[in-house]
């Protein structure tokens, strides 16, 4: 029996996982009494499920369907898209003692205490709200598109103007295939012309699902929502033990099946081009280079401080919170080799044959997996992605509870905290639904959540290692980065018409290079070489893209005297540098991206460090708490963890005698052995990944 594309068995598999989770949110409501229960656990966890949590959080099947899209759009450099994280893991040595020792249980905490402002603390609370927004709607985005490629309607079913669309993104496929190597007619120029801005304004489809997006986002949100309110982290956490296992199955799944169809790894070699296989793309075939890379990896590095209090602070003690995020970490990291690996392999199997990269992971289940097996993989993607959203709803409930809610009732029992901070797990999640539907771009989203992230990053930095951090400094850098990153970027497109500026619709020069690849077999089928593994030359296009917005395209797609018309974010980076007098029409996509990284990066840290210098510090007494707690390891017993934490801020010469540079504004305390040779270690196991990722990759040459 078929519904909506998917047999009876795969419905059955996915209706027991929602139940079990449900269940499982049920039964662990009994154990919550308090907000420390709710939002942390207790702070009981020890190494195993801390393990299971971090890999549950930190990883969720839209990350392993972004993989996917972006080796299927760029070749194997499409994986730092989610392996980024990959070469600072080592960092998490200290991350992970840092959230731990901070010892606050609402996300805002720190600047209620250590900043001593109020207004800070619901600045930032409201800024985790926004960022939840933003960054959950990436997740909504994979998994709706995923479950669309694999309830996919049948011709029979679709309407005339359904199957144009199907019609019209061959027709592209056909001529941009021509186009590679030889020159198009006139005619051929001025229909892929207007075949490619249709494609922009998303009106060209590879096919046509049954799934209403709108609909699966509702339900999903509901689904989530529902176990993560009733137990608690504890659900959460107890569910990513089950879903981790549900994860690994999906990273590898698809393998072997892939690698059969295309006849091994030789196979694979012989039908995906040879750069694709490269770490590091070039300027010309990748828009992932090595400056990318590098400034793509040092801005998550910023954006991703110490922060998270509620999951980072339910570990029972400093070793249990390392071991469990640097595990969770370094597990997913291998899993993303499979990620990487399905992505090739897609190239192979299905390069040119879908309108939205998207949905690369749903089509290659619904292509390679019988009755049953396409139900454990939705429910394996669900899984996924429910254990990162169920963990990181918490963060959010925490954030609006603790300090944008108590501060206005701080007479609110710890019963009507729970209340409320459930209540707005379902608000948040459906401000996240609408935001999925106005961004279609996973990457555009990507990219701006990194943007967003600098309002808080920098400053989260420093106030563990620079005791000269003021809080004016950091309301100021704040407001700024707000203004510029969030306010300007969505009100300049809708004053006095702005998306259809000439100023601002601005698009980069058309390039055309020569490559030279080794043929693959649809090459020798096609004439163009006499065997696989010749040397040929392929012509490269690449079409004008916008650089202040992330989409230019024609308001009338047929017209070709249309004006043009910016979509999604405007990039104010971008703007910016250009008012300093830069061209920024001859660059690439991945040198637009840098410049923008290199703003991010530089601009929030010269205003902390400017103001901080010019403000009054902190008090002391603050300080000395701060620090006091910053210094001291967390230990199991709760107690005598409290007991150490007043004795260092009772005897200051403690935390003095502890610190690498005595005497000075600067926080850093002496290394021990386990703090060298974890970070040793953990330097060791990436480099070992990259070398696997080498290795893997040759196989079959």
């Amino acid at each position: 029996m078929n519904f909506l594309g998917l047999q009876l068995w795969d419905w059955i598999l996915i209706i027991a996982y929602f139940l079990m989770m449900i269940l499982v949110g049920n039964w662990t409501r009994r154990r919550i009494k308090n907000t420390k229960d709710f939002y942390q656990g207790g702070r009981s966890f020890g190494k195993f499920l801390t393990t299971a949590m971090h890999f549950g959080t930190i990883t969720s099947g839209d990350q392993a369907a972004g993989v996917a899209r972006e080796i299927y759009r760029q070749g194997l450099s499409g994986m730092w898209f989610q392996n980024l994280p990959l070469l600072f893991t080592p960092f998490y040595w200290f991350v992970s003692v840092l959230q731990r020792r901070a010892r606050y249980m609402g996300p805002g905490d720190i600047y209620l205490h250590r900043f001593e402002s109020k207004f800070l603390a619901g600045l930032f609370a409201s800024y985790i709200l926004l960022n939840a927004v933003y960054g959950g709607s990436i997740g909504y985005l994979l998994t709706g598109k995923t479950m669309q490629a694999m309830m996919v309607k049948p011709p029979s079913k679709c309407t005339a103007a359904e199957l144009q669309s199907v019609a019209e993104f061959n027709e592209l496929q056909d001529l941009q295939q021509k186009q590679s190597f030889e020159q198009l007619s006139v005619t051929d120029k001025d229909r892929i012309d207007v075949l490619i801005e249709k494609q922009k304004r998303g009106e060209l489809h590879a096919y046509i699902s049954y799934l209403n997006l709108n609909w699966f986002y509702i339900f999903y949100a509901f689904m989530i929502a529902s176990y993560t309110i009733l137990g608690g982290l504890f659900a959460a956490v107890l569910n990513d033990v089950i879903q981790s296992l549900l994860i690994l199955i999906l990273s590898f799944m698809l393998i072997p099946i892939g690698l059969k169809q295309l006849g091994g790894f030789s196979g694979l070699h012989e039908k995906v081009p040879d750069y694709m296989f490269e770490i590091f793309g070039s300027a010309v075939t990748s828009e992932y280079t090595w400056y990318f890379v590098a400034t793509f990896a040092l801005l998550n590095l910023i954006i991703l401080p110490p922060r998270n209090f509620t999951y980072g602070g339910s570990p029972k003690d400093d070793f249990s919170a390392r071991i469990g995020m640097v595990t969770g970490a370094i597990i997913k990291r291998f899993a993303m080799i499979g990620w990487a690996l399905t992505g090739l392999i897609a190239v192979g199997l299905y390069q040119g044959q879908l309108s939205d990269p998207t949905n690369i992971w749903g089509h290659m289940t619904k292509n390679l997996l019988g009755a049953g097996f396409v139900g454990l993989m939705i429910a394996a993607i669900m899984a996924a992605n429910m254990s990162t959203i169920s963990a990181t709803s918490l963060e959010w409930s925490a954030a609006f509870t603790k300090n944008i809610f108590l501060p206005l009732a701080p007479k609110a029992s710890e019963k009507l905290q729970i209340v409320v901070g459930r209540i707005v797990i379902f608000v948040i999640m459906g401000s996240t639904i609408l935001f999925a539907r106005m961004v279609d771009d996973i990457f555009v989203v990507f990219k701006y959540v990194l943007s967003v992230g600098t309002i808080i990053g920098p400053a989260l930095w420093l106030v563990y290692f620079w005791r000269r951090l003021s809080t004016k400094a950091v309301v100021a850098q704040m407001l700024i980065s707000i203004f510029f990153v969030v306010i300007l970027p969505n009100v300049i497109p809708n004053i006095n018409n702005n998306r259809e500026n000439p100023r601002l619709t601005v698009q980069t020069v058309q390039r055309e290079e020569l490559i030279e690849v080794k043929a693959v077999t649809e090459d020798v089928q096609a004439g163009r070489a006499d065997h696989v593994g010749q040397l040929i030359e392929k012509r490269k296009i690449y079409a004008p893209t916008g650089i202040f917005y992330e989409i230019v395209a024609r308001k009338n797609p047929d017209d070709p005297n249309s004006p043009l018309e910016g979509k999604g974010i405007f990039r104010m980076q971008l703007y910016l540098i250009s008012l300093m007098g830069f061209d920024l029409t001859h660059l690439t996509k991945a040198k637009l991206a840098t410049f923008s990284n290199i703003f991010d990066i530089i601009f929030p840290f010269l205003i902390l460090i400017f103001f901080s210098l010019v403000t009054r510090r902190n008090s002391e007494k603050v300080l000395r708490e701060f620090y006091a707690c910053i210094h001291t390891p967390a230990i199991a017993d709760q107690e005598e963890d409290a007991r150490r934490v007043q004795q260092a801020i009772d005897n200051p010469e403690i935390v003095e005698k502890n610190k690498l540079f005595p005497g000075t504004n600067w926080e850093f305390w002496k290394p021990t052995k386990q703090d060298i040779w974890g970070f040793v270690i953990c330097w060791l196991l990436v480099g070992f990944i990259i070398w696997l990722y080498t290795v893997i990759m040759k196989i079959g040459t």
